[in-house]
């Protein structure tokens, strides 16, 4: 029979095809599994990127944001823990047409740096992902945050488009310009930073979504030096604080 993994060097057999135990399986030590350190994300960013090979995988050298590595083939009941300990996020792809949390193949997610996510399979070609908007640091709790923005346009289909995070830090604010968010989901969380003190940002909402009791697709200003914070308790609908 094949061997799977081991905890404190004495190998398990693996019980797949026997039949189902009575009851559970004890094990009398520490169960650990398969893992990698000091891997080094690709460069630039294409798909695959890096592929990791084991259950728990440490990535130490992301050079610059958007490297990006490649979980392996999913099946269902595979879990996998990985680490970016890199100085930059890095771009994470499903192999070949696997998905991860419903986005495109070819998109990818953004694991930020320092952050440990899950990335759990329940049927073949689909990933979903836990913590990965969360990280750590000096022994605080982080969020998921994109810096040094610059708006633009002055239309909804003309401004700068912000890719999923929890957290934005607009920098550059030109009269009329602004942000496009994220397509709403119940329960998310949004802080948006005007950080400049000459002119209000317009911050639009995706599609046709709204926020407070503007008009649909409707941008909301907010004044130079504020940070605007926007909750959505149901899809379509923001509310700013």
């Amino acid at each position: 029979m094949a061997q799977q993994d081991n905890y404190y060097g004495t190998l398990q057999v693996n019980v797949a095809g026997l039949g189902n135990p009575s009851g559970n399986i004890a094990f009398a030590a520490l169960f650990n599994e398969t893992s990698t350190n000091g891997i080094t994300a690709l460069s630039g960013g294409a798909k695959p990127g890096t592929l990791i090979t084991t259950q728990t995988a440490r990535i130490t050298t992301v050079a610059a944001a958007g490297d990006s590595v490649s979980l392996p083939a999913s099946a269902p009941g595979l879990e996998l823990l990985v680490i970016n300990h890199g100085a930059n996020p890095m771009t994470v792809y499903g192999l070949g047409m696997d998905t991860i949390d419903d986005i495109a193949t070819a998109t990818g997610v953004s694991q930020m740096a320092n952050s440990i996510v899950i990335y759990t399979c329940a049927v073949a070609g689909s990933w979903y992902t836990e913590g990965l908007a969360n990280g750590y640091g000096a022994g605080l709790q982080t969020v998921s945050s994109l810096d040094g923005i610059s708006a633009a346009g002055s239309t909804q289909g003309t401004a700068t488009v912000l890719p999923p995070r929890m957290a934005y830090n607009v920098t550059t604010v030109g009269a009329s310009t602004g942000v496009l968010l994220p397509a709403s989901v119940s329960g998310a969380e949004l802080a948006v930073n005007n950080n400049q003190g000459a002119n209000a940002l317009l911050i639009y909402p995706n599609g046709s979504e709204k926020i407070n009791a503007l008009a649909a697709s409707a941008g909301f200003s907010a004044a130079a030096n504020t940070i605007t914070i926007l909750y959505c308790f149901t899809a379509g609908q923001w509310f700013t604080k």
